[in-house]
């Protein structure tokens, strides 16, 4: 008899027809010891590994850790599984899990590929991924781990998604993708992916509705304007009709209208060309142009590198001015070129730039680091 252990969403086990809820019926301490056996199955998890990961600061480890085996086995023994009670062995130096065949959610997931995705694998890949790895329970153990199976569905997704379009499967590719969205509404890469779909076959109406639901809500959680690849698509959507010939009057007076209060987002090669002729620009003008460098550091492991860096994305987007630059160098870098009046006004930017993430993340996991230049001066760092 096959085993299964699904520990995204949650954490239960099926086998003969049966599913229990491991964190119900264990309580959450216990279920979080049964988990990280089974996530190391077949393999010993040594009694150092398990005081560090449970035990830090208790001043009786070794017997918080018996009593938490004791009723863990005693608990098994209660469970409608046949084999249950044998499921945790103890071996020289720790313990291991060994139920026999046995499939594991996260494992899967791990191991989903396809060259070509087809719509039933499709439909697999969505209701494999329920929610969060061993969502419930809050174990520093579990929080790299829960990151990992999040990126690891998100490049699936992706995948699938543009494997589905090629093909011509259009609508289970947006149903696939709007199911990885109800985990993270404001993910850039499957917003870009799902409003590109829509615009491929001409729904444009679905899309703008789409893209100003998800602003909408962003702006209300977050203070600030929605952007990043997504955007670009709908200002494209905006545009119309290209073909009609315009004229310079008209276009200044359509271009006062569009809202511009935000830093202009470009990729590194024009922040490069537009470097280089600020450059040539500060050498003619008495205008202060500072090149800025932030770099996000990071010093919680709990903290998510690619979450941390897309807010501060946001962040520096959204609070800067329209004639202001900005370019992302990679997950934690960013450049800014900046026009100041004065050059004392970089450390006001700097100081609400700071303030904004803090209020997102905590001082103590992670930090702001910014190195400037004067254009046509010698290099400063802050």
């Amino acid at each position: 008899m096959t085993i299964r252990f699904n520990m995204l969403g949650g954490f239960t086990v099926s086998a003969g027809g049966q599913t229990v809820n491991l964190i119900d019926a264990l309580g959450k301490q216990t279920a979080a010891f049964l988990a990280l056996l089974c996530l190391s199955h077949d393999s010993i998890v040594t009694k150092e590994r398990l005081i560090e990961v449970f035990w830090g600061d208790s001043k009786n480890p070794l017997n918080a850790m018996k009593f938490t085996v004791h009723r863990l086995r005693k608990c098994l023994e209660e469970l409608p599984i046949e084999g249950a009670a044998g499921w945790v062995l103890t071996q020289k130096g720790g313990y291991s899990f060994h139920c026999g065949p046995m499939v594991l959610d996260v494992e899967q997931l791990e191991h989903f590929s396809a060259e070509i995705v087809s719509p039933q694998q499709a439909q697999q890949l969505s209701e494999l991924y329920q929610g969060a790895l061993l969502e419930g329970l809050e174990v520093d153990e579990f929080y790299s781990r829960r990151e990992h199976a999040w990126q690891v569905y998100l490049t699936q997704v992706q995948r699938a998604a543009q494997s589905l379009g090629e093909q011509g499967f259009s609508e289970e590719a947006e149903q696939l993708l709007l199911k990885a969205l109800r985990f993270d509404p404001y993910q850039d890469q499957l917003n870009y992916l799902y409003l590109k779909l829509l615009l491929d076959e001409k729904k444009y109406a679905m899309a703008i509705k789409h893209y100003e639901k998800i602003s909408s809500s962003f702006y209300s959680e977050f203070g600030m304007e929605f952007q990043g690849k997504s955007q670009s698509l709908i200002y494209f959507v905006s545009a119309g009709d290209d073909d009609r010939e315009i004229t310079p009057r008209e276009y200044l007076e359509n271009l006062a209208a569009v809202r511009g209060n935000s830093a202009f987002y470009c990729e590194r090669a024009v922040f490069q060309k537009l470097v280089q002729n600020k450059m040539l620009e500060a050498k003619r003008s008495k205008q202060t142009i500072v090149l800025v460098m932030i770099s996000l550091k990071i010093t919680d492991p709990a903290v998510s590198h690619e979450e941390c860096g897309n807010v501060l994305d946001q962040i520096i987007r959204s609070n800067l001015r329209a004639n202001d630059i900005v370019t992302r160098f990679g997950r934690t870098q960013f450049g800014l070129l900046l026009n100041l009046s004065r050059r004392e006004d970089i450390h006001l930017i700097q100081e609400r730039l700071s303030r904004r993430l803090y209020r997102k993340f905590s001082p103590s996991s992670c930090r702001l680091v910014y190195h400037f230049e004067v254009l046509g001066e010698n290099p400063e760092k802050e």
